[in-house]
């Protein structure tokens, strides 16, 4: 074998990074989008509100003249949980704004047809449109985290919190992404796409909530009456089970596991007998990266349908 033919150990890595630094469609997307003022005024606001509060944290704190450890804490707590309850809802609701017309904008402008006679393929495109919005969004979410660390001033906030978070938030931004994405590539137009995409965010993150408390109130006077071991562990696992499905109950579950247990990866709760009960951020992360791959596949095959039709 000649060494024109002999395989590079690197080659296969330095492809895939060609590809996601230099993918055209992730360029154009970017550029276009930071050359024009409304990714600045997002930005702007963003950073503006969550500022404010911080700044009206610190103000109550002043007023109130304490100097008290405990104030001091849950002033810190205050700061950390407002910051992640906003990062969250930019998760869920911009993130797929950037993506659920993504397609449906290329078919809308009449561009679609031009991108089918490049060699650009089915897989570089989704790839580089999911690459351009989650840039944004991931931006968007690394500038709030002085803020975020300015409870640490405070106290109240552990390191671990403040990573499992934006972990958690990283992981929520992909499968969101995807979500619009696919749906994009589902539709005929933009807005089908953007109603569709958030009537599936708002069922998972309201109406299966709603759903698993209606269940659980209807089946509660059998799980009060019975009083096994097996039952106590069906529910608690079940309950794990629908957590991981939804980022504001995982993040929830998972701090109170941390705060109340000082543990990462689960506890027994409700006294010495009680089944060991997982912390749901894990499980989230895999769960949420199986299905934002299963998307990215199921999109990728509906771009190539449509390039070949």
């Amino acid at each position: 074998m000649t060494a024109e033919t002999t395989p590079q150990p690197t080659a296969r890595s330095g492809r895939m990074w060609r590809n996601l630094t230099q993918n055209p469609i992730t360029t154009k997307e970017l550029r276009s989008r930071m050359r024009g003022a409304r990714a600045y005024a997002i930005m702007t606001s963003y950073l503006f509100v969550m500022g404010a509060f911080v700044a009206f944290i610190y103000l109550i704190v002043a007023i109130d003249g304490s100097t008290s450890a405990n104030t001091n804490r849950q002033a810190g707590q205050a700061i950390f949980f407002t910051m992640v309850g906003v990062q969250t809802f930019l998760v869920v609701f911009i993130g797929p704004a950037f993506t659920s017309g993504a397609i449906t904008g290329e078919k809308e402008r009449q561009t679609f047809d031009l991108l089918r006679t490049t060699l650009l393929s089915p897989r570089a495109f989704v790839f580089g449109k999911m690459m351009s919005a989650l840039s944004y969004v991931f931006l968007l979410i690394i500038a709030a985290i002085p803020l975020i660390s300015m409870a640490f001033m405070l106290g109240g906030v552990a390191v671990s919190e403040v990573l499992i978070s934006q972990l958690l938030l990283a992981v929520g931004a992909i499968f969101y992404a995807m979500l619009g994405l696919f749906f994009s590539s589902r539709m005929r137009t933009t807005l089908a796409a953007s109603v569709t995409t958030y009537a599936v965010a708002l069922g998972i993150l309201v109406g299966l909530p709603l759903l698993v408390g209606l269940s659980s109130l209807i089946a509660s006077p059998f799980f009060i009456t019975s009083s096994s071991r097996t039952i106590e562990a069906i529910i608690g696992y079940g309950l794990m089970g629908f957590a991981t499905t939804n980022l504001p109950i995982t993040m929830f579950i998972s701090d109170m596991i941390l705060r109340e247990e000082n543990s990462l990866w689960g506890a027994t709760l409700g006294g010495s007998g009680s089944p060991w009960i997982f912390s749901p951020w894990y499980v989230f992360i895999v769960i949420n990266l199986f299905f934002s791959y299963l998307l990215y596949r199921w999109t990728v095959k509906r771009v190539t349908k449509m390039t070949n039709e």
